[in-house]
């Protein structure tokens, strides 16, 4: 499989189980079963670390072998250019985000429940608004200056306040939401309150002391510990930017995270420091001696910018780089794998090359969604419906994926998916309403997946787009874009290229760095392109949020916007289901599963984005190097991965 890009991939965990429930007073138990997680019960791995009790984490280390020596350098690829060092900034234009920053909160080799980091402790209030967070004392950041609160507080301004922040959906949008104020003049448009809008120095965010942090929310949300160990939430140093009302700022912007100057200046407070990094292209990481934690094992890390996947296994394949996470589905043959150790839904090995070189080899399911994103405003109903008919899921996960993955018919991964009867799993839900439209919601899904399941029809591709005027003579031209180097998306474009020509739909594919496909995106530049998303903690929210029809403005669909091709009862239908069954004072997970499944529902209708795969993620790793196959949440740091070689 290839590697995973998303919104937030480069900063945050992907995928996860069920979260804590945060419900009355509660501290540092993060192990406490979740209450059905919104409608997930806890199933396919979703009930603790990679399927285990849930104890935040395998006390076996080393999946392959132990042993090793200190030192070394971990020579490791980055599949997208490097921009910048700034968290708040940064989707997909960053690489070991994970190795040089620490939120409050972590997950451990990539697995759950988050676990205190920075923080040393927390305890929720009963109504489950407030948090409060004692500090570990003597954190050191990279400068050598002293983590305390107030370095927090300014941290989540930023990430709430700054007009460099790309992520105020993490912390003031529809989920986690930090109680906060707004002043609709602020941004454009002035008669409307967006995410731009936070009043500056509203945030309810306070430096009880120089150890102890206290946030309160809007409403509980009963993920927010998973929200905040994502790499969005890193820490940095109070004052170092001038971006936010009330702080001058130590550096200019670029002098402290970019190339200007005698830098890097920038520092965080993880395990390794920055020592040196060339925009678009490399990082050098050093083991910080000051670290609070464990000192790492090896002397450092260099992360070199690869962007295509077969130079990635080539240079892994030549010795010149010590892990390939991914391989192109057009190298991968899954005959060649050997599994040696099943750990929850871990799967443990190796893999051989067809020339006999056997290198070690790790699997997970990731909660992850592969899909097709359609601008709206460029992209017609009928069109995209014809996308959708023209594909063939089952065949994308067969064919292309290998059965390395589960064909894709929702954005809400299987696991997590909502359920509606007793004992019923995430997965069981999510098949039969995929197949027959059990617990369907709306007409359009009452039979289940209405663009053919597990099957192609080219056939109504054609009527669609021949009710709505097109022919022959009348084709319709599109231009699709898949990240430079990703055969997944590579493939599953080429092979729609000629059913869609069928269907009067001429697409031209082109190929494009993920951080431009994503900027693009965000300015409303993209016609359609190919997308990955993992999710950063349990819950459908995690990806509804933005397919629910407000603020559409600022979504990569446009769905609802003025100008977009939209069915106003498709999305009045969507944001009556959010508004009154999720987001309302007093609703329950039953309510909740009702609004997810009909969002779902209301995609299926409206074609904003057309899932196609959920991945299993994959790592290839050489004997010399001693480190652990991560966890669902795949964020993981290697401060205690050791070299022999």
């Amino acid at each position: 499989m290839p590697e995973k890009q998303t919104r937030r991939r480069f900063l945050t965990a992907a995928g996860a189980g069920a979260a804590a429930a945060l419900a009355g007073c509660s501290g540092n138990d993060t192990s406490t079963p979740a209450d059905g997680g919104d409608g997930s019960d806890g199933g396919d791995g979703v009930d603790g670390s990679d399927g285990s009790s849930g104890d935040g984490g395998d006390s076996e280390t080393n999946d392959t072998q132990s042993g090793g020596s200190a030192g070394g350098t971990l020579q490791l690829m980055a599949t997208g250019s490097i921009q910048t060092l700034d968290p708040i900034n940064a989707k997909g234009s960053g690489a070991g985000y994970n190795q040089y920053n620490k939120p409050l909160m972590e997950f451990p080799d990539g697995q759950y429940p988050p676990e205190p980091a920075i923080a040393k402790s927390y305890d929720v209030s009963e109504d489950g608004l407030t948090y409060t967070f004692t500090l570990r004392e003597g954190v050191t950041f990279h400068d050598g200056t002293e983590l305390t609160a107030d370095d927090v507080v300014y941290t989540y301004r930023r990430l709430a306040e700054s007009e460099n922040s790309r992520n105020r959906d993490d912390i003031i949008g529809e989920t986690m939401t930090i109680d906060h104020e707004k002043d609709a003049s602020l941004s454009e448009p002035t008669d409307e309150e967006t995410l731009s809008d936070v009043v500056p120095d509203s945030l309810a965010v306070e430096a009880v002391d120089d150890y102890t942090f206290e946030m309160t929310l809007a409403s509980p949300f009963q993920y927010t510990l998973f929200q905040i160990a994502g790499g969005t939430f890193a820490i940095l140093p109070e004052g170092a930017v001038g971006d936010i009302e009330g702080y001058d700022g130590e550096y200019s912007y670029n002098e402290f995270f970019s190339t200007e100057g005698d830098g890097p200046t920038f520092a965080g407070v993880g395990p390794f420091a920055v020592d040196s990094w060339t925009k678009g292209s490399n990082i050098e990481l050093t083991a910080f001696d000051d670290y609070y934690g464990e000192q790492p094992d090896i002397d450092g890390i260099t992360f070199s910018v690869v962007g295509d996947g077969n130079t990635r296994l080539s240079r892994f394949r030549n010795g010149n780089a010590d892990i390939l996470e991914g391989m192109p589905t057009s190298s991968f043959n899954p005959d060649n794998v050997s599994i040696e150790e099943r750990k929850g839904n871990r799967e443990v090995g190796t893999y051989q090359f067809e020339n006999g070189d056997e290198v070690n080899y790790g699997e997970i399911p990731a909660l992850t969604t592969e899909y097709i994103v359609f601008n709206t405003k460029e992209v017609p109903l009928a069109v995209r419906r014809a996308f959708a008919y023209a594909m063939n899921q089952h065949e994308i996960a067969e064919s292309v994926a290998k059965g390395t993955g589960k064909p894709a018919y929702h954005i809400t991964p299987p696991a997590p998916y909502p359920t509606f009867e007793d004992g019923q799993s995430g997965e069981e839900s999510y098949d039969a309403h995929a197949e027959s439209g059990a617990n369907a919601n709306t007409d359009f899904a009452a039979d289940g997946y209405p663009y053919g399941y597990g099957e192609r029809l080219l056939d109504e591709a054609r009527s669609v787009m021949e009710e709505a005027g097109y022919g022959e003579n009348n084709r319709f031209e599109v231009t699709a874009t898949t990240i430079s180097g990703n055969d997944l998306y590579r493939q599953v474009f080429t092979r729609l290229q000629p059913k869609l020509r069928s269907a009067y739909i001429d697409m031209e594919i082109t190929e494009a760095e993920f951080g431009t496909i994503i900027s693009q995106a965000i300015s409303g530049d993209m016609q359609v392109f190919g997308l990955g998303d993992g999710m950063e903690y349990p819950g459908p929210q995690n990806f509804l949020r933005f397919l629910w029809g407000d603020s559409p403005s600022t979504q990569f669909t446009r769905w609802g916007a003025e100008g977009s091709n939209y069915t106003e009862e498709y999305r009045d239908t969507a944001i009556e289901a959010w508004e009154s069954n999720y987001a309302a004072e007093g609703t329950t997970e039953e309510d909740h599963a009702e609004a997810f499944q009909t969002i779902e529902e209301m995609n299926w209708a409206s074609v904003q984005e057309l899932p196609f795969l959920h991945p299993n993620s994959q790592r290839f790793w050489h004997d010399g190097v001693n480190v652990e196959m991560y966890g669902v949440m795949e964020n993981q740091a290697f401060d205690d991965v050791t070299l022999d070689r």
